[in-house]
């Protein structure tokens, strides 16, 4: 019990440093990906930390598929095995686990159970964190809903 309790007040002081830190998201918003960065037929919207990490999402508008990226510099995860993701919103709500798949050491994607993870995302009121037990990144929602509406749209989809 002592255990589980010192983990989760470790994660919370973490959480808490981190949001109140200049350097947790800079000047940074999420924004539209540009049409060239993106693959013919897809729309995105993406948010990248100074050290690369990034989280991207996208929807394949010939499929109407949403689907996200993250990737995740420090990860070595390990292509074409299946990752088991959580997604946290400030405000206490969560979704998953979500199958990934490994598409590099360091980048996964999730394609159909996306949306609830979105949905997560989007009840955010400051940040959400994304973790597989063993990496995490945390994300702020400046500009978050703006910048995936049209993502969404694209898919058939809205807020």
């Amino acid at each position: 019990m002592l255990k589980t309790t010192l983990k989760a007040l470790v994660a919370v002081l973490t959480i808490m440093l981190v949001a109140t830190s200049g350097a947790f998201c800079g000047n940074q918003i999420w924004s539209l990906s540009s049409p060239s960065s993106l693959p013919s037929g897809f729309v995105g919207a993406d948010y990248t930390h100074d050290d690369g990490g990034a989280l991207v999402i996208l929807c394949d508008k010939s499929k109407n598929l949403i689907s996200y990226l993250l990737i995740d510099p420090r990860a070595h995860w390990e292509k074409g095995a299946q990752v088991s993701l959580t997604t946290k919103a400030d405000e206490g709500s969560q979704s998953g686990p979500t199958a990934a798949f490994v598409l590099e050491p360091t980048k996964l994607i999730v394609e159909e159970q996306s949306t609830w993870d979105i949905s997560t995302m989007g009840k955010a009121t400051s940040f959400f964190a994304m973790g597989d037990g063993v990496h995490a990144r945390i994300f702020p929602v400046a500009n978050f809903r703006q910048a995936t509406t049209p993502v969404l749209q694209a898919c058939g989809d809205h807020w």
